[in-house]
């Protein structure tokens, strides 16, 4: 379609048509580049040849030079009417001022058209294929989906503190009474002969509460704008404090704000009357040892073996001996719990690989002075800098009784190994 031919469809003649402004002009001009778009847009789809393609661009593109220069046009037109109106403006009478101004005003309007016309702006480029990767521009369209909450990086889970036992601190310093030093023993007496005398000392032993604390500071405006961060900086505080709680318990050394942990405090592997008499010695026969070493100190059997996921994967494929290939039998697996010989084995990476832990853990306690405390509030400048601090602590102990800590075993399966290997 030719633009004479569109103006007739729309009943414009070619007088009405310079008659004009230039606002008009660039609305009719952008009607029918619309249309013109669609026509190359329609050959394409229908596969027309690349001759009648290529001439109707070129048709676009030469339609496009005419509607310039006759813009161009107007403006010039509109340059000059501005200039006779202000060579008038001279003449200092009040009615030719207002005429200049009304001029002004309209020709304002109209060259400004070009620029904010709310009938949109004229393209002058040929018509092509739209792609998400040249097209969009400014922001992304369609607008991304955001999954809700954070991604939080894989963190150890506590476990250990399911297996110990729990109290309530109720003072800063907590004491027990220990028997020691004992000496005589129950037996038979003839008669006119002294009876069997038994004595023992009494020792107390105590220790003061530690405190544990983990804090993050963030921008005020951070807590406006994300929804979810308060949430997730309290669980990430409560996580990682429960984590450094849990380490403590397993293997604190009682120093400064240290606790005094499990591993710190229990026996060392003794091979005992096995030492040197196992063939083939492995980590299931150092576990069975150290089993018999509690209960030989009198202690009832333990209830749980800590261990690294690494050394229980080993300790799967152990085979029965080089040449019969079957796994061990005495591992079990019940309801998705890993026993040996009965005692369940809890793995976490919180215990080293190449070392174990067993024991009854009944016979550690923690004592809590309440539980997590978590705060929100301002530290140093934080009112000037427009940041939040929040504070979570935990304060606490973990008791292991003097006489009950012959009850836990630690040992290095590779050293423990080698001292029940046969020579």
């Amino acid at each position: 379609m030719k633009f004479e031919s569109f103006l007739a469809e729309k009943g414009i003649s070619k007088v009405d048509f310079t008659a004009k402004s230039a606002e008009e002009l660039a609305g009719l001009y952008n009607e029918y580049n619309e249309k013109k778009a669609e026509e190359l847009s329609k050959a394409i789809e229908l596969k027309a040849s690349k001759e009648d393609i290529d001439s109707l661009k070129s048709e676009i593109k030469e339609g496009q030079l005419e509607q310039m220069k006759s813009l161009n046009d107007v403006l010039k037109a509109h340059g000059v009417a501005i200039k006779k109106l202000s060579e008038k403006e001279s003449s200092a009478k009040t009615d030719e001022l207002e005429t200049v101004a009304k001029g002004l005003q309209a020709n304002k309007e109209g060259i400004l058209a070009l620029k904010t016309s709310k009938s949109g702006a004229i393209s002058f480029k040929v018509a092509g294929d739209m792609l998400g990767s040249t097209n969009v521009s400014g922001g992304n369209v369609p607008v991304e989906q955001r999954l809700a909450g954070l991604d939080t990086i894989a963190s150890r889970t506590p476990r250990l503190l399911d297996i110990v036992s729990r109290g309530t601190a109720e003072s800063n310093i907590i004491s027990w009474v220990s028997q020691a030093n004992k000496d005589g023993q129950a037996g038979g007496t003839a008669e006119g002969v002294t009876k069997n005398q038994i004595d023992f000392d009494l020792v107390v032993t105590s220790e003061t509460l530690k405190k544990r604390t983990a804090y993050i500071k963030i921008s005020e405006e951070m807590v406006e704008d994300i929804a979810f961060i308060q949430s997730e900086i309290n669980n990430e505080l409560i996580r990682e404090l429960l984590k450094d709680v849990e380490a403590q318990v397993f293997g604190g050394d009682g120093t400064g704000t240290n606790l005094n942990g499990i591993k710190t405090v229990a026996s060392a592997f003794s091979a005992g009357v096995f030492a040197l008499t196992v063939d083939n010695a492995n980590e299931a026969d150092v576990l069975t040892v150290a089993s018999d070493q509690i209960k030989v100190a009198e202690h009832d059997a333990p209830n749980y073996i800590m261990m690294h996921p690494s050394d229980l994967t080993k300790l799967k494929l152990i085979k029965t001996s080089t040449t019969d290939k079957r796994y061990i039998d005495r591992l079990a697996m019940v309801a998705g719990q890993m026993s040996l010989d009965g005692i369940q084995i809890l793995e976490t990476t919180l215990v080293p690989i190449g070392e174990y832990l067993i024991g009854n853990f009944a016979l550690s306690t923690v004592y809590d002075k309440g539980s997590i405390r978590v705060e929100v509030g301002r530290d140093g400048n934080d009112f000037t800098k427009n940041m939040i601090t929040v504070l979570a602590e935990w304060r606490g102990l973990n008791i292991v009784k003097t006489n009950q800590r012959s009850a836990f075993v630690a040992g290095v399966f590779a050293t423990n190994k080698a001292s029940l290997e046969t020579i």
